[in-house]
């Protein structure tokens, strides 16, 4: 077996490294491989919860009790426990629940995938936030953008200045993110708007690693009412979503910096 490495998935929520790359990570981790998720946007809320449109239906949505933040941790403690993978979840709140003084800068759904509040503080945070594990990783994944969700572009910006000094770009991977790239062009549409040389470099998964991404999906009940009817809805989308077209093989979709 070639020697152990280090992966890091960059995640903006605590779902979106596992429903994009669980099936990799999977692999990886049944390989020898360690991988490390970290969640950018994992943290509590202390205070007064804003009272927005969007938050109010994410919460009945989500359907996670008096403390959903606490109960979306666990759930991604869950899943990192089934694919076998390490979490970190970095102590700053999802944008609906960002405040700029006591107003909230993302109050609507329409305001989560524009662009990035100028009042926003995430990306002057995340700035004095150093991981050494990205310095020794064999590679590195982040957000394409897919669907322009604001807390990805900036868990995907963040994760580029980060690796601006890495003397090998080849250890950069960006991952299309699921489900918004069920959307009809979504992700070219992400490509265009990422200034930079890209080439793909998807990976096939076998029914062992598919397995084993439903099986981790399955573990943030909160998204299953958010996307799917049921759990047989979720894995029949799921595996629909991450199957080639022309070759009917499982796969995740990413892209790697050309030169």
């Amino acid at each position: 077996m070639a020697a152990s490495e280090t992966h890091v998935i960059i995640s903006p929520h605590f779902d979106d490294g596992v429903f994009s790359c669980g099936g990799a990570a999977s692999q990886l981790t049944a390989a020898g491989h360690s991988v490390l998720v970290i969640t950018m946007m994992g943290g509590l809320f202390q205070g007064e919860l804003p009272d927005t449109p969007i938050l109010s239906d994410l919460h009945r949505r989500w359907a996670a009790g008096i403390d959903p933040l606490r109960q979306r941790q666990i759930e991604d403690e869950r899943a990192s426990k089934t694919l076998g993978v390490d979490f970190m979840h970095v102590p700053l709140p999802d944008c609906v629940y960002r405040l700029a003084g006591d107003e909230p800068l993302y109050p609507s759904e329409q305001s989560l995938f524009g662009d990035i509040h100028p009042a926003d503080y995430a990306p002057r945070l995340l700035k004095g936030i150093q991981i050494p594990e990205l310095e020794a990783a064999a590679k590195v994944y982040l957000p394409l953008g897919v669907g322009h969700h604001v807390d990805h572009q900036i868990a995907r910006d963040w994760g580029l200045v980060q690796m601006r000094d890495a003397p090998d770009k080849s250890a950069l991977r960006f991952y299309v993110e699921f489900p918004y790239s069920k959307a009809d062009r979504s992700t070219e549409m992400a490509l265009g708007a990422l200034d930079l040389p890209l080439a793909p470099a998807d990976v096939i998964l076998s029914e062992a690693a598919m397995k084993a991404k439903i099986e981790a999906i399955s573990c943030y009940k909160s998204q299953i009412s958010t996307f799917w009817l049921d759990l047989a809805a979720m894995e029949s989308d799921v595996r629909l979503a991450f199957t080639d077209p022309q070759t009917g093989a499982y796969i995740e979709r990413f892209w790697k910096i050309l030169g």
